[in-house]
């Protein structure tokens, strides 16, 4: 109990987190995963772990934290009986409405909140759901959101996250101003949760899958893009603003700007519901 004490205490936010800025951060972007593909549960890595773990079938019910664009929800929902997703972002989720309602899929809903706020008992989501699920999302990412997850959870949870990750043009914006990569936080924010999970005796299977892809922005876009993220870890002065800006602008080519990011993304899984049943999380066992 003392090593989770400590871990609630020293796993937070930063103090400059705002969510106006993640909303702001967040709603720009979402045009750009509007239209991105739905994956296929039999073949796309993560949704196949989670159905080895946990077959999928029509009684359950998932949920999404920091759902995006709903891709991952949709997905689910033929599958299930209802699939929820639960996003910061207002623009993230009317496209994921919009997109669910064109799909004819009608066991989908999406809620826009925010997740470090979420009054999980308030909600009715406290042991609602059968799945909970974070996938490649900032909305879990200290004590308080992590544990929250697996509150809502009765059978199995799922948080994949990036580490080691490098991006080219954030992480060079980033050195203008002597901030470090977010990087440092995302891969501590993996060690956390093992340890969370460790301490509450689970033994979480992990997995790895190594990631690199592009994307282009106009330079207003990319500034804007920068400047977000540097200002969730502390506040910026209007100098190291302008130094984002005045670097973003070197990069440019034809007003564009292409970011090129490399990563490890970690999968954790872990089951719930052995501690539900009573069971010990430390004899249960299975394969992926």
């Amino acid at each position: 109990m003392d090593d989770l004490k400590k871990l609630s205490e020293t796993w937070v936010k930063s103090r400059a987190y705002d969510p106006a800025i993640q909303r702001q951060l967040w709603d720009r972007a979402a045009l750009d995963y509007r239209e991105l593909k739905i994956p296929d549960p039999k073949e796309n890595a993560f949704l196949r772990h989670m159905r080895t773990a946990l077959p999928l079938d029509a009684s359950l019910r998932t949920l999404d934290v920091g759902c995006g664009s709903g891709i991952y929800s949709m997905a689910l929902a033929p599958y299930v009986q209802e699939a929820v997703g639960i996003d910061i972002s207002p623009n993230m989720i009317r496209y994921a409405k919009e997109r669910s309602r064109a799909l004819g899929l009608s066991n989908t809903a999406f809620h826009c909140l925010d997740w470090s706020e979420a009054d999980v008992e308030q909600l009715g989501f406290s042991d609602g759901f059968d799945i909970v699920f974070a996938h490649m999302t900032p909305a879990v990412d200290d004590y308080q959101t992590f544990d929250k997850l697996n509150r809502c959870s009765r059978k199995l949870c799922m948080v994949e996250k990036p580490a080691r990750r490098r991006d080219r043009i954030q992480d060079g914006a980033f050195a203008q101003i002597g901030l470090r990569p977010c990087n440092a936080q995302d891969q501590g924010g993996i060690l956390q949760a093992f340890s969370y999970l460790w301490y509450h005796g689970y033994c979480p299977q992990l997995s790895y899958q190594e990631d690199e892809w592009e994307s282009e922005k106009t330079v207003e876009d990319m500034t804007a893009w920068c400047t977000d993220r540097a200002r969730l870890q502390r506040k910026l002065t209007a100098a190291e603003e302008a130094a984002i800006a005045r670097f973003v602008e070197g990069q440019a080519k034809d007003g564009m700007v292409l970011e090129v990011t490399k990563t490890t993304r970690v999968t954790i899984l872990w089951r719930v519901e052995l501690a539900h049943n009573g069971k010990n999380p430390n004899t249960e066992r299975w394969n992926f």
